[in-house]
């Protein structure tokens, strides 16, 4: 069940973010959450306007590149509890002419409000690493 609330959360999330809606943006963070991007180190949001500056930062550099949407690939949710996973999912930034712009492994940590999923954290997973797997990690007993 969890699985599948994630996934379903996270697609309606991109649907959302394919069609620059920012209000389906914004309602799928959780306040406070943090972005660790590389070089950038760690961003943290404290409220939904510092999210919303970010969205628009981040929307201006894709139309810069010609972005026209962003697919889902590979997609893994690994539940930790019964209100927080692990997702783990693999993307595409094209042009118009289907081009890519990027490929991306993003690492979410999310958590369940109520009865909304949202996200607490993400980072990107850059080669040659692969990030999280069920299958990786054994728990003794």
């Amino acid at each position: 069940m969890i699985i599948r609330e994630v996934e379903a959360f996270y697609r309606a999330f991109v649907d959302g973010f394919n069609r620059e809606d920012a209000e389906v943006y914004l309602r799928s963070f959780s306040y406070p959450n943090a972005v660790l991007r590389g070089e950038h180190g760690i961003t943290v949001h404290l409220k939904e306007a510092e999210q919303r500056q970010y969205y628009q930062t981040l929307m201006r550099a894709l139309h810069m590149e010609g972005w026209n949407h962003t697919s889902v690939g590979a997609l893994q949710v690994v539940p930790l509890t019964d209100s927080t996973a692990i997702l783990v999912v693999d993307i595409t930034r094209s042009r118009k002419d289907k081009t890519p712009i990027e490929n991306a492994r993003i690492c979410y940590t999310v958590r369940k409000d109520a009865a909304t999923w949202k996200i607490l954290t993400l980072t990107d997973v850059k080669p040659p690493y692969s990030g999280p797997s069920p299958n990786s990690v054994s728990f003794p007993g």
